[in-house]
């Protein structure tokens, strides 16, 4: 039984109490998460309005997650053709199906819960991460899973002690924290062991691969028709929020970079400048604690 099968599973279909009715009163994501917080547009709207930009700027995060992990699932369904049903490799594919799976189930269905139509990525996002299918596997797909998952649970983590979260909400974060701790470590493995089995020119295939997909991935947490739901203009509400867009991203992937930045990712003048592009530092003391 491998390390990762071994871990305690959920299931979002009775996990989470569907039945139960969506408190509406409540936030659907934490304030410091929400991309107008701190901004001078957000101290003059009202209380109400605050919260349904919370709702669509959560449904735009949770619809992102659920498309992209279904997209990463057909990577891994290739892997196990590759490799064949009975090796590790395969197995380890698998499970991640089975998470990625569960994941797009639950946050599916929690767009579901809220009656907010999901917020679809925008064109050309599905081509993108398929380009993955199409280009030899190595370590920028396992690094692709940290970069859609691992960065959304961290926008997400504040929801869990938060009281003021709606439950469904708080529960569905949860669960997903729980079910996801040990595929993330697992990732994380499989990127250092993909690097350390790799010849030179693979590693620099791999991470110009990565840091082109991080410029679509990263870019995709909240979709600018968001500010509709207020009454705002979509480029009014970019203009606002800019700064906040970028402190969130850095913040939600500062860890994930910093692995991938100690694991040799981000190596490369290349690489370097198409990772400045995403708008995401990298902290070189973060990294080293990473890499001790």
């Amino acid at each position: 039984m491998s390390r990762r099968s071994s871990a305690v599973q959920y299931d979002p279909h009775v996990d989470i109490d569907w039945e139960s009715p969506w408190q509406s009163e409540a936030s659907a994501l934490p304030r410091d998460s929400v991309t107008l917080y701190g901004t001078r547009l957000w101290g003059r709207l009202a209380e109400q309005d605050r919260r349904t930009l919370a709702l669509h700027e959560a449904v735009s995060r949770w619809s992102t997650v659920s498309y992209l992990s279904a997209m990463l699932i057909g990577n891994q369904l290739r892997r196990v053709a590759e490799e064949g049903l009975n090796s590790t490799d395969s197995r380890n594919a698998l499970d991640e199906v089975a998470g990625g799976s569960r994941t797009t189930i639950t946050f599916g269905r929690l767009v579901r819960a809220t009656e907010v139509p999901p917020y679809k990525p925008p064109r050309g996002t599905a081509t993108a991460v398929k380009l993955l299918g199409l280009l030899p596997l190595g370590a920028a797909s396992h690094a692709s899973i940290l970069l859609v998952e691992e960065t959304f649970a961290r926008s997400m983590a504040g929801a869990v002690t938060d009281p003021g979260i709606e439950p469904h909400v708080r529960q569905a974060v949860k669960i997903h924290g729980l079910g996801s701790a040990d595929r993330f470590a697992s990732a994380r493995s499989e990127v250092v062991a993909a690097q350390t089995n790799s010849n030179a020119v693979a590693r620099a295939y791999n991470r110009v691969l990565l840091a082109l997909l991080a410029n679509v991935i990263l870019r995709l947490g909240v979709s600018f028709e968001v500010y509709r739901s207020i009454g705002i203009s979509p480029a009014r509400g970019a203009f606002a929020s800019r700064r906040r867009r970028v402190e969130i991203r850095r913040r939600d992937a500062a860890n994930t970079v910093a692995f991938l930045d100690s694991a040799g990712m981000l190596d490369g003048t290349l690489t370097a400048a198409l990772w400045r592009l995403t708008g995401v530092g990298i902290d070189k003391q973060n990294a080293e604690e990473v890499r001790k």
